[in-house]
Formats: structure tokens, C-alpha cells, sequence
């Protein structure tokens, strides 16, 4: 009886403990937001090129190089891809600022012919052309866009620096664990830790993203040959989002459907724009992404919404892109020590964490 008394006081002190724990590190997620954003972007990018360069060393040929040319060469790839997005980032900027006078007179265009057609006016004073008249600003819209463009292009260049450093440290850490830890086996068990997790989240990461790739390509040759402008963007934009569960398919048909809708100013053809993203969305996301995803995340759809919330609150739009993959991190690393292991197990979908082998760390 008296050791049950002498033990609660100290299982109280260790859940507050953990509770201010975790506010502290909300907290400091939420205030270093600004540096950790792009560290994150970065170490999702390095999962996936770790991941790379792995199955580059299975291939018969290219196993007898040596590592450090797999490094260079899928690095290369990735400073081409980024490259590529800002030059194409850029001139869809120039693009939009030279549209949008037309634009905006096909958007008043269509609402005069609305409101002639139905008679609107006799309804509400004015029709609906005084309505987005008074309400539609796109210069602001334009300005607003054009900012967003400028700051993705930033974190696109600050997210290449911060890879190409943890492609660069990831030999020299090995080597400084081993220094660290020179007596004993800790270091072998870091290492094999390391790579059970990477083994783990690695393969999630690039299959994600070789299938946001497609849909990307898909849809840029869809808005393509449906006459639509910015489609280099509209394909960076709806790779990027289809990270995001539920919410990014919908926002990758929305916006280039408003996008159709402010270029031709015609119904039939915005209609048609909505229904080919939405089938290429349902195609992908739907029939294929499963089938090639199979249980890889994981995650109970329970735990994808809070994820998905609690992202979204922290960081805004870049944490809702990242919720999914810093998730499934995070659950690898809790599901990697012994310690942890019980919270990741009720964290997961089915309740079965990692096929590899576990080390203690």
C-alpha cells in the first residue's frame, strides 16, 4: 500500500514532465517555423535520394561504381529538377502579369453575359457584374500570386542547400559516430538504426513522389492540350499538393478549373478542364496509388486528419504538404526504439511497425 503511495507521486511528475515537454516543442516548431521549414522539405528530399541512390547500388551495372558517384549523380539529377521549377516558376510569373487585363475581361465578360441571359439585375440591384466589380480585385490577386511564386522560388533554393549538405555529411557522420562512440558497439547499433528507419520511410517517400511526378506530367500534358495557360505551374503545383491527403486532390482541380474559367471566360470548357483533372485524380489516387502503395504509410485514417490539422496549424500551407511524410518519420523513429515502439504501434494502421530488423539504440 505505502509503495503505491510513494510511486504515484512520482508517475504524476513524469506526465506533466512529458506534458511540458510537448508544449515546449510545439511551441518551438511553431516560432522556428521560418528556419525548420525548408530543413524539413530538405530531409524529406534526402529520404527520398538516400532511397535513390540504394536501389541505384542493386543495379548490375552501376553497383561497381563507386557510393560516392551515386551520390553526385542523383544530386545532379535533383539540382537539375530544381533548377527546372524556378525557371519554370518564373516565366509563368511574367505569364500571369501579362494575362491578366485579359483575364480580368473575360471574367466581366461572362458575368455581363449572365446577367443578360437570366436577368439578374431585375433580382439583385446592379446584376452580378456590380457584385465582382465591387469584390474582384486581381491586381491584388496578381500581386498576392506573384509573392507566393517569389517565396517558393526562396524556399525551392534553400531546400537544394540543405540537401546537398545531408547528402555531402551523411559518409562523414558514419565516420564521426564510430570517432564518438569507440569503445563497444553503440555505434554500429546508431548506424543500424539509422538504416532501418531510412529502410522504412525511404521506399514510402519515392514511390510517393514518383507518383506525384506522373500525375504532375499527366496533368500538364491535360491542361496542355486543353489550350491553358501556366501548365508548367499548374503541374509543379498539383505534384506538390498530392502530398497532402484528401484536401490536395481537391485544391489540384479547384484552382487550375478557377484558372480555366479567368482565361476563356467560357463554361464549357471550364467544365471540361474540372472533369479531365478530376479523372486523372481518381485514376491516380484512387485505383493506382493504392495498388502501388499497398500498407506502406501505415497510418489510421484517424491519425492522417489529426496529422493533417496539427501540420496545417503549426506551419500553414507547407506543413499540410509535409504532413504525410514528417508523420511517417516520425512514427519510423518511434517505432525503432524499443522504448517508443508501444506508442508507435497504436499510432499505426494495422499495428504492425517495420518488417526489418530492430536495434537497440
Amino acid at each position: 500500500m505505502s509503495r503505491r503511495i510513494e510511486t504515484r507521486p512520482l508517475a504524476i511528475i513524469t506526465a506533466f514532465s512529458a506534458a511540458g515537454l510537448i508544449a515546449l516543442t510545439v511551441l518551438a516548431l511553431y516560432i522556428a517555423q521560418g528556419i525548420l521549414i525548408p530543413i524539413a522539405f530538405a530531409l524529406v528530399v534526402a529520404f527520398v535520394l538516400w532511397t535513390v541512390v540504394d536501389w541505384m547500388g542493386r543495379v548490375p551495372g552501376l553497383r561497381l561504381l563507386p557510393s560516392f558517384l551515386h551520390h553526385v549523380f542523383v544530386l545532379g539529377l535533383f539540382v537539375v529538377a530544381i533548377f527546372l521549377a524556378i525557371s519554370t516558376l518564373r516565366s509563368n510569373g511574367e505569364v500571369l502579369v501579362q494575362r491578366l487585363p485579359q483575364y480580368t475581361t473575360n471574367i466581366l465578360g461572362l458575368v455581363n453575359g449572365l446577367d443578360a441571359r437570366f436577368r439578374i439585375d431585375q433580382y439583385i440591384p446592379g446584376g452580378l457584374t456590380k457584385i465582382v466589380t465591387s469584390n474582384l480585385d486581381l491586381q491584388g490577386v496578381a500581386r498576392q500570386a506573384l509573392t507566393a511564386l517569389g517565396s517558393l522560388g526562396g524556399l525551392l533554393v534553400l531546400i537544394l542547400l540543405y540537401t546537398s549538405f545531408l547528402m555531402v555529411e551523411y559518409g562523414g557522420f558514419v565516420k564521426k559516430l564510430h570517432l564518438a562512440y569507440p569503445q563497444g558497439d553503440k555505434a554500429e547499433q546508431l548506424i543500424a538504426l539509422s538504416s532501418d528507419i531510412n529502410s522504412r520511410i525511404g521506399g514510402f517517400l519515392a514511390v510517393k513522389t514518383v507518383i506525384n511526378i506522373v500525375l504532375g506530367l499527366l496533368s500538364y500534358f491535360a491542361l496542355k492540350f486543353l489550350g491553358i495557360e501556366l501548365a508548367g505551374f499548374w503541374a509543379i503545383y498539383i505534384g506538390i499538393l498530392n502530398y497532402t491527403p484528401y484536401l490536395g486532390s481537391a485544391a489540384g482541380v479547384v484552382a487550375p478549373t478557377l484558372m480555366t474559367l479567368a482565361q476563356t471566360g467560357d463554361l464549357k470548357h471550364t467544365f471540361l478542364t474540372m472533369a479531365a483533372l478530376s479523372a486523372l485524380q481518381f485514376v491516380i489516387g484512387s485505383l493506382i496509388e493504392p495498388h502501388v502503395m499497398g500498407r506502406r504509410i501505415n497510418l489510421s485514417p484517424m491519425m492522417v486528419l489529426v496529422s493533417l490539422a496539427s501540420w496545417y496549424a503549426l506551419w500553414g500551407l507547407p506543413g499540410a504538404v509535409l504532413a504525410v511524410p514528417m508523420t511517417v518519420i516520425i512514427l519510423a523513429v518511434l517505432g525503432a526504439i524499443p522504448f517508443t515502439r508501444p506508442a508507435a504501434i497504436l499510432l499505426s494502421n494495422d499495428g504492425r511497425i517495420g518488417e526489418g530488423k530492430r536495434q537497440q539504440a
